[in-house]
């Protein structure tokens, strides 16, 4: 998209300057200031044309100076999601060990599930980062974009994206789903039932064995959402639910511990018996997985891995005077499915 001003097209791009807002405004650089520090002093309608050149020209204002992000720094910022999952946890403070033993700090920005994602990720490119590691950043077309046009170095992770923005250090959800749909298998059980979560990764993992059990000629198993991370409360409610109402499925896979630490939990109390009646699988394989009564089967994730290799990938990159992205490195940190009594 371009504005035609008397002095020719400004074109969205990376590091555009307030030059070239004030340019594509018809307005000096001076009035651009005022608009960002001072808007009180404008009309309506002059502040209407330099907001619609900053998002014509994709400038980004610091928060700090007043300027445009134009230099690196030595500040790495991550993008986590608003949840209490404790693998993000040390996926984070992997991460940001290594960061700090490689001389640079770190800003994290927590993004909520009901904000407006580029706004959040403008804010952080406003503090002129030196580079972004994302964990399970959902990725609309304008925040791929924004984060594209801004040419800093860029770790996806807790993904492995079809088509990534940069480099990866993920797992793959999709693999995940077929190993725990091929466990399945193995074991004999028939009537699969699948506690997810609303996020793409519970839905791909889902999809994984889905596929596994119809291409087995099953049929495609039940599958019953909730919030993210999903919690015990959740997995206690769901469970009721469905044994009130006569479903009776034979193993029930949840897209987080808490919710099957849920289902063991309501299971006792309705003297349900776990493996005998019904089975349960877990993801996460947090700390308290072995020591539930019985221990939870689950999907074991290294996420301190995860930070550490993130964080390579990010040293490499700044050490690197230029980057091909098209040949940037991509890391499966790979996962570990841990069977115990619950199945």
């Amino acid at each position: 998209m371009t504005n035609m001003s008397s002095e020719g097209p400004v074109r969205r791009r990376a590091g555009a300057t307030l030059a070239d807002v004030a340019r594509a405004a018809r307005v000096s650089t001076a009035t651009v200031s005022r608009a960002l520090n001072t808007p009180d002093l404008l009309t309506k309608e002059t502040l209407g044309r330099v907001h619609a050149a900053i998002a014509e020209t994709g400038y980004i204002p610091s928060l700090t100076t007043g300027t445009v992000i134009t230099n690196r720094s030595r500040l790495i910022a991550i993008m986590a999601p608003p949840t209490p999952l404790e693998l993000f946890d040390t996926t984070v403070r992997a991460a940001v060990a290594a960061l700090d033993d490689g001389g640079y700090q770190t800003l994290l920005g927590i993004y909520e599930r009901n904000a407006t994602r580029e706004k959040i990720v403008t804010q952080i490119l406003s503090r002129r980062p030196g580079g972004l590691i994302l964990i399970g950043l959902p990725m609309s077309p304008d925040v791929r974009a924004l984060l594209v046009e801004s040419n800093l170095p860029i770790v996806e992770t807790w993904e492995t994206p079809i088509t990534p923005i940069d480099m990866v250090a993920g797992i793959s959800h999709h693999d995940i789903g077929i190993e725990v749909g091929n466990f399945l298998l193995r074991k004999g059980y028939q009537r699969p039932m699948i506690f997810s979560t609303d996020s793409s990764r519970g839905h791909i993992r889902r999809y994984g064995i889905s596929r596994v059990l119809m291409e087995a000629g099953r049929p495609e198993p039940r599958s019953i959402d909730h919030t993210l991370p999903g919690t015990i409360g959740e997995g206690r409610r769901s469970f009721a639910r469905i044994w009130e109402a006569g479903e009776r499925p034979d193993v029930i896979v949840c897209s987080s511990d808490w919710l099957a630490q849920g289902i063991l939990i309501e299971a006792s109390v309705r003297g349900v018996r776990v493996p005998e009646d019904v089975a349960v699988v877990g993801f996460g394989d947090f700390d308290f997985a072995r020591e539930l009564e019985p221990s939870l089967t689950s999907v074991r994730i290294d996420g301190a891995e995860m930070g550490r290799q993130a964080a390579a990938l990010m040293l490499q990159a700044l050490s690197r005077s230029q980057r091909d992205r098209s040949k940037a490195p991509r890391i499966d940190i790979g996962f570990k499915l841990v069977e115990r009594r619950s199945t």
